[in-house]
């Protein structure tokens, strides 16, 4: 017990050092697919611990005997009983591990004996993300190699999946439903998702009703899976970044099995100095000078954190619960200099906020099957934008830039339940999820000189039966269901989701591995608020998608590749950030998007590790007019590459370079009228094709250098050195791929060609510089006791 209340009392107690007559050094690899195995458990048979695994699956460890026993233990793998006396080589050990229990979050599968085995491509591990890519403090650049994600933009949450809208993707926290949470998420550079990647366990893709959360949007499932601690060890981590510091703990806690705490700080001051050489739009210059900006010129308030904690637990029947908690908040200012003069400033507030995101949830995962979940999450947005000149040449000057702002705090209450079923049906097994929410949006703007509000509140119940059928060949699975709220709307939710192995029972080919073919096909809805005539209400959206592909899978390398389109009947319009509760004068009809994915991975055993995921998306919507709009995820190429190179075998030091291309992006302006306070009418705009593209190039190069662990109270330490966009300033048409300037839209402004708002004017994208050369260096290290 008075190891559990350490939480509250570090002590650090030194330890005696033992001398040991044999060494031991190699490596852990999982049996599938040859990744390495981090954090692998090593211990005597006596239960005695000799150590665990590095990051790299590698262990660097003395033994008391050169005929000593060892166990190796793992979560989630057959544990394994080996003598060194097998071992004719002690300094290059080689251990495979097999998969025995997989970690779902909200279930347990578990594999092998007379049941089939079935490989689940949409569950991936953390650390086989990191595998070619190294770890990464934003688990945006993890999502970026996961097949179909594409559409990330320089410092964006923006994720489509199989050519979807970004706010069609859902994520989710375990079981519960989250927003896609992001510090500073105005495109700033620096900033990172408010998930921490060191605090899950992996990270599962479901694309159908018949697997994961029923709250999949009208797209996916990103669902998060926190990791849980095991054992009696306190963990400790310290990571400081050039923009970003981090702190975690975690162990046994009291009465439960576990707590987890993470701090996580992004530093205000080397925020503002990567925002002032890659945020800012440059006027001044001279002969001597092509990127200078104002001494003094203050460019940038900003403030962000965010709290992660959790504890877990189990009961004496082995039924398991967790509790996880967020708090995020930041707070932004970012002002343009409008004078071009060196020698003066006239600094403009274009864009001022805050975030503030806040999650509770609760799971409890019984022994027989059955899951509970519940929570509530609370957002708090608020965003004023203004121009860089008085446009409004009728308005009182402190008004005369001001574009349009907003406050809006969205909370939302879950309860629900996952069950499988005892039996079958024409040989599949049965199981069904039902889900409750509470919405309430609220929301405050200035219109009709003074302050508007509109609120929504709205239950929504949605629920899906599903039959899965599994051999060892294929596995199929059919759900249907429904989302509906109290208001009336509706939609059906169906979905039919197949992975057939045509390499099955194929001599001398393992499980998984060989030719596969997959594919599904949905009629998807959600619940969404809508705007109508400046006031929110309740809806149901909804949307078709299908994809079929094939793949091929070994030890060392796996390929797949698979087309999708997408079809939607009266889809939304986009709306732009400012003047969302005017009224949109076009209407979209329906509108289609076809496209094609590839992945790739291979590896060798010791060197090297490649990585790439490629995208290519083109839609259109069809308006009622007769005009057509770029679909919002259109890309000629998206693409992320990660190539990872150990120099020696047994080497400290990797090499990460990494890649990503993102090829004309659509952009879009809108026609405005404003509001008329004389006749209360309010507000109108119109959607139209900007006709210019956005494009992100970037090469970045990353050295790690990871010191072996183990020693006294020491687990992993890891310094890393990163050069991002080293190709930033290549002045060649032919080479812009390696990277480039990559201008990108940072806030809007206005256009007003005849300088009297009342009659009408465009807000247009403000288009600034984006990610150039930046260097950063940092130090990950882990501790226990």
């Amino acid at each position: 017990m008075l190891k559990r209340i350490l939480p509250f009392f570090v002590l650090l107690l030194s330890a005696g050092v033992f001398a040991a007559p044999t060494q031991i050094i190699g490596t852990v690899l999982e049996s599938e697919t040859d990744h390495p195995l981090s954090s692998v458990s090593i211990l005597y048979e006596s239960g005695r611990s000799l150590g665990e695994t590095d990051g790299r699956g590698r262990f660097e460890l003395t033994a008391d005997s050169r005929h000593a026993k060892l166990i190796f233990a793992k979560d989630g793998f057959d544990t394994l009983h080996v003598s060194l006396d097998d071992f004719a080589d002690l300094l290059d050990i080689v251990v495979v591990m097999h998969t025995n229990v997989r970690n779902l979050g909200e279930s347990t599968v578990i594999g092998g004996g007379t049941k089939a085995e079935w490989q689940e491509p949409s569950h991936i591990s953390v650390e086989q993300l990191e595998d070619v890519s190294g770890m990464r403090f934003d688990i945006a650049e993890l999502l970026g190699s996961v097949e179909g994600i594409s559409g990330q933009k320089d410092f964006s949450s923006d994720f489509f999946y199989d050519g979807s809208r970004a706010d069609e993707v859902g994520y989710h926290l375990g079981r519960l439903r989250i927003p896609n949470m992001r510090h500073l998420d105005i495109g700033f550079p620096g900033n990172l998702s408010v998930i921490n990647p060191h605090l899950l366990s992996s990270i599962a893709v479901y694309d159908n009703y018949g697997e994961g959360p029923v709250g999949q949007g009208l797209a996916t499932s990103v669902d998060y899976i926190p990791e849980t601690l095991s054992g009696e060890d306190f963990v400790f981590g310290v990571s400081a970044g050039t923009t970003m510091r981090e702190i975690t703990v975690g162990g046994p806690f009291l009465f439960w099995d576990s707590f987890r705490f993470s701090f996580r700080w992004l530093d205000g001051e080397m925020l503002k100095n990567m925002g002032e050489k890659f945020f800012t739009e440059f006027r001044k210059r001279d002969s001597n000078c092509d990127e200078c900006s104002t001494e003094g010129s203050d460019s940038f308030d900003l403030t962000s954190f965010d709290l992660f904690a959790q504890l877990a637990g189990h009961d004496s029947l082995e039924n398991r619960w967790m509790v996880n908690s967020i708090y995020s908040r930041d707070e932004y200012v970012v002002r343009q200099d409008t004078t071009t003069a060196l020698e003066t400033s006239n600094s403009v507030d274009i864009v001022r906020g805050q975030r503030t995101y806040g999650v509770l949830g609760l799971e409890y995962q019984s022994r027989f099957g059955t899951s509970f979940h519940a929570g509530v999450v609370r957002e708090e947005a608020s965003d004023t934008l203004r121009d860089t000149t008085g446009f409004r040449k009728d308005a009182l000057a402190e008004n005369a830039a001001f574009i349009d702002g907003y406050e809006q705090d969205k909370t939302t209450f879950t309860l629900g339940a996952d069950k499988p079923f005892p039996g079958s049906l024409w040989g599949a097994k049965l199981s069904g999820a039902l889900l409750y929410e509470h919405h309430i949006v609220t929301r405050k703007w200035p219109d009709f000189s003074k302050t508007q509000k509109t609120e929504v509140q709205a239950n929504v119940l949605s629920g899906t039966s599903r039959m899965t059928w599994t051999t060892n060949a294929q596995k199929t699975i059919f759900a249907f269901g429904a989302v509906a709220d109290f208001d009336g709307n509706g939609s059906p939710m169906v979905s039919l989701d197949f992975d057939r192995n045509l390499s099955a029972g194929t001599p001398g080919i393992a499980a998984g591995e060989g030719f596969r073919i997959f594919g599904n096909a949905a009629w998807r809805g959600d619940w969404r608020e809508k705007w109508n005539d400046g006031e929110l209400e309740s809806g149901i959206v909804t949307g078709s998608s299908a994809k079929l592909g094939v793949g091929f899978s070994q030890k060392r390398i796996s390929l797949s590749a698979h087309g999708f389109g997408r079809y939607y009947l009266n889809p939304e319009l986009p709306v732009p950030l400012a003047y969302a509760h005017y009224r949109e004068l076009s209407e979209a009809d329906y509108a289609w998007v076809l496209g094609a994915a590839a992945k790739l991975e291979a590896r060798t055993l010791h060197h090297f590790a490649l990585g790439l995921n490629a995208t290519t998306v083109y839609g259109e919507y069809a308006l009622d007019d007769g005009r057509s709009l770029p679909w919002e995820a259109n890309s000629r190429l998206d693409m992320a590459t990660s190539v990872r190179y150990y120099p020696r075998k047994d080497s400290l030091i990797s090499v990460i370079l990494t890649h990503h291309v993102g090829w004309h992006r659509p952009l879009y302006y809108y026609k405005v009228k404003p509001s008329n306070s004389a006749t209360q009418t309010l507000g109108t705009r119109e959607i139209h094709d900007y006709n210019e593209f956005a494009d992100l190039f970037r090469t970045d190069v990353r050295v790690n250098l990871d010191l072996p662990g183990h020693i006294f109270f020491f687990r992993k330490v890891r310094f890393y050195v990163e050069a991002d966009n080293v190709f930033s300033a290549l002045d060649s048409g032919s080479f812009k791929f390696l990277g480039s300037d990559n201008y990108r839209e940072r806030s809007q402004v206005t256009r007003d060609k005849d300088g009297r708002t009342s009659n009408g004017y465009d807000v247009i994208p403000f288009m600034a510089k984006g990610m150039g050369l930046y260097l950063q260096f940092g130090v990950e290290a882990n501790f226990a006791i």
